[in-house]
């Protein structure tokens, strides 16, 4: 009976020292978040190895072929390699967030050629070392926000709605019609 005591008090007290370690490091992952520095529009964050900015955000509705709507945010997206070895960074490192809910990006659909071209998308290739790759980014959205975080790897880039500017699809210029008179002489029949 004194051996089971004794295991259950040891077990008492590591099931004590694993919930106090598990607080220690919630309050450090805290204070961490604490120095994180947010970014605004246009201003681009820096670490050693990259550099991470959007430099605008607009929306825009589509209707597809079977009539459903869609409500998008186009993010343009900057990233510099400041290391000196290639990087690989894609959309999907990127994280999106409206307020506090990620959202994930969609894949370049037909119906955007309106809008703009697929090669204007942030790609999947590989970043350079000293070069800067950019791109867009889209992201259907299914609710009414306020606040928008764009993160990578540390650095948030905050936005509100009010910051969105609405794009139109580009509206075809009226073909001109020539008339071609045709003078008639009394000798045509």
């Amino acid at each position: 009976m004194k051996k089971f005591k004794n295991a259950l008090a040891i077990l008492i007290m590591l099931s004590m020292m694993a919930s106090f370690t598990g607080c220690i490091s919630k309050e450090q992952t805290d204070s961490s978040d604490a120095t994180q520095v947010t970014y605004q529009i246009g201003s681009p964050g820096k670490t050693e190895d990259f550099e991470f900015g959007v430099t605008g955000i607009n929306s825009f509705d589509l209707t597809t072929e079977y009539g459903e709507t869609f409500h998008c945010l186009l993010v343009s997206v900057t990233y510099t390699n400041l290391s000196e070895k290639e990087q690989d960074i894609t959309k999907r490192n990127i994280e999106f967030y409206l307020d506090n809910e990620e959202i994930k990006s969609c894949e370049y659909r037909s119906e955007f050629e309106d809008f703009f071209d697929e090669g204007n998308l942030f790609n999947d290739n590989n970043v350079n070392p000293g070069r800067t790759k950019r791109g867009f980014i889209v992201y259907r959205i299914y609710k009414d926000y306020s606040k928008i975080d764009v993160v990578l790897n540390g650095i948030t880039v905050s936005s509100t709605r009010d910051a969105v500017k609405p794009i139109l699809p580009a509206t075809p210029t009226p073909t001109e019609t020539t008339q071609t008179t045709t003078e008639v002489t009394g000798n045509e029949r």
